[in-house]
């Protein structure tokens, strides 16, 4: 009778030691899974307004730049004439169009560069750009630019 005890009792230690080791591992990946999704999601935000500040920065001097119906245009010239950069969010993708200035704007043109939700862009009367997006149910990720041309923006 002790053995028959003593059995079920290293048995059920047993169970209740695997039981507990399941739920652990079980949890973990619940965790790890909530941990890259939401890095992901913040990678992907981050890399878009780095993508954008990088192109006016680029362009802050010699440009004109302006922000219209979440749209960034980056107005260049040279001796072959005048171009636009389009920069705007088109079906779930951060989009980008380089084309010359007197063809109008297709939005079904760009170039698709990475997926984002909620991609903005706005000027405002003192010369910043207001870049920001989010993901469904995230708080948004935003960044100021300020435009070094000493022209004002149009």
């Amino acid at each position: 009778m002790k053995l028959k005890t003593d059995f079920l009792f290293t048995l059920l230690l047993f169970c209740v030691f695997a039981i507990s080791a399941f739920s652990l591992v079980v949890i973990g990946a619940g965790v790890y899974e909530n941990s890259v999704t939401s890095m992901e999601q913040n990678f992907e935000g981050r890399t878009a307004l780095a993508y954008v500040a990088e192109k006016v920065r680029q362009n802050d001097a010699g440009a004109s730049i302006s922000a219209t119906d979440n749209i960034l245009r980056i107005t260049t010239e040279d001796q072959d004439g005048s171009y636009i950069l389009y920069i705007y969010e088109y079906e779930g993708f951060l989009t980008e169009l380089f084309t010359r200035a007197e063809l109008p704007f297709d939005a079904q043109a760009g170039r698709q560069l990475l997926e984002v939700e909620n991609f903005t862009v706005s000027e405002s009367d003192r010369g910043m750009l207001e870049i920001s997006t989010a993901e469904e149910g995230q708080e948004p990720i935003s960044l100021f630019l300020h435009l070094r041309t000493g022209e004002k923006t149009k």
